[in-house]
């Protein structure tokens, strides 16, 4: 068996735990330079706010229904979901952390164990321990889990258990095709031109026409919808295909100098990143663009993909290669509103080959981040950086309505009188 779990409504719930006088309100969490929105409360939805709606455009509905914004905060998003995630792993042997929001739990053979009371045992003790509104389904695959999670959801029940295939049958007879985990628009399209409209009319076809219009992983959800698991639990840093740190700036840049603070920036984060999963990288994608959606400026989206000569998770080394990348595809007369850097190539820190021939300070390098981690750890992220990365940051994206950083930062923890 296996159960998926995943946060309600995730950043406004992360908000709601430190303001419970957000409860009942239209609530929206805005993305990066407080451009659209990206997390809504069920009031918000109830009033039309749709995801990705761009924030300009539904200002006035959210100030005629009260509602209270915030910009994204994500060193309290990620610190809640760390505690989500080390709550969640108390109640398996194999804990795969999907995103931010969401995990699969491996939950073995457990026929002998009452999986309703298990299952809400879990719900309970999340609540209990991080504060944080939860759902859970549990099923014999990773993709029956995930549907039972969001027919739960839909049912307004904190979770949902298919342990045999009656109640599979159930659940599957009228659930849409297109909320499926795993198909895509593509599949979509497929799907609808073979008359499928349901989890349950997916099913009923035969596994060999799946697999001629779907190829082997279709085949695969088509058996897995069937409770015959063909996914399993892997650990993150194995199913890491890239690692990618980028923002838009909070106004349009034309000067190299702050440019390149910013990618020094995306640099060390992605090298945090490698390190936090013991991985390193063999290759790093920089990249730069200009605001397709105005029109009246001249558009430019350079990037270039640099080998590295060994693999590498240092700030030092990610830094340095960034940069004179940088500066390889910068071009002058461009208004750049977003910059990124993404890593690629990424095997684990045990099986970088090095060549005899070349002095590499590799060991040094490792020693030089793993003090600047040991010190941000203790002292707050960004309190130690590179040069390159400049304090001030005058780029940095726009956060109006950004909250405290309740669980992260000493100065801003919530102070009970």
């Amino acid at each position: 068996m296996f159960a998926h779990v995943d946060i309600n409504n995730c950043y406004v719930s992360c908000e709601r735990l430190f303001d419970p006088a957000l409860e009942g309100r239209v609530v929206v969490v805005l993305s990066n330079n407080d451009g659209c929105v990206i997390a809504r409360s069920n009031e918000a939805k109830a009033i039309g706010i749709k995801m990705a709606d761009a924030e300009f455009m539904v200002r006035q509905n959210l100030k005629e229904n009260n509602a209270v914004i915030f910009s994204s905060n994500y060193p309290l998003y990620a610190d809640m979901s760390a505690r989500l995630m080390n709550n969640l792993a108390r109640f398996t042997y194999m804990l795969m952390v999907y995103s931010i929001d969401e995990a699969f739990l491996a939950l073995g053979n457990i026929q002998s164990i009452d999986l309703e009371k298990h299952t809400n045992a879990i719900s309970e003790n999340v609540m209990r321990f991080t504060g944080l509104p939860i759902t859970v389904g549990v099923a014999p695959t990773m993709a029956l889990a995930k549907l039972a999670n969001k027919a739960a959801k839909k049912q307004k029940r904190p979770y949902m258990v298919l342990a045999n295939e009656e109640k599979i049958k159930a659940v599957v007879k009228d659930f849409p095709i297109e909320d499926v985990w795993g198909v895509g628009l593509q599949y979509f399209n497929k799907l609808t031109e073979l008359g499928i409209k349901t989890a349950h009319d997916f099913r009923e076809l035969k596994a060999d026409l799946v697999r001629q219009h779907m190829t082997v992983q279709g085949w695969r959800l088509h058996q897995e919808l069937w409770g015959k698991p063909c996914n399993v639990i892997k650990d993150v840093a194995e199913r890491s295909k890239g690692i990618e740190s980028s923002q838009s700036f909070n106004t349009y840049q034309t000067e190299l100098s702050a440019v390149e603070e910013a990618i020094s920036m995306h640099a060390a984060t992605v090298a945090l990143k490698l390190r936090q999963q013991k991985s390193m990288a063999l290759q790093l994608t920089i990249y730069l663009r200009t605001n397709k959606h105005n029109i009246t400026h001249d558009q430019h989206y350079p990037s270039i993909t640099v080998k590295v000569p060994f693999a590498a998770n240092s700030n030092h080394q990610l830094t340095r290669i960034a940069v004179q990348a940088i500066r390889a595809i910068w071009q002058p007369g461009y208004n750049y509103l977003k910059t990124g850097v993404r890593a690629t190539g990424i095997i684990p820190a045990g099986e970088v080959q090095y060549n005899m021939f070349c002095d590499y300070g590799h060991s040094k390098e490792q020693q030089l981040s793993e003090l600047m981690d040991s010190l941000n750890d203790r002292y707050g992220r960004g309190t130690l950086r590179l040069a390159a990365d400049s304090f001030e940051r005058k780029w940095a994206m726009k956060q109006e309505f950004l909250s405290k950083r309740y669980t992260t930062n000493w100065k801003e923890i919530i102070v009970a009188k």
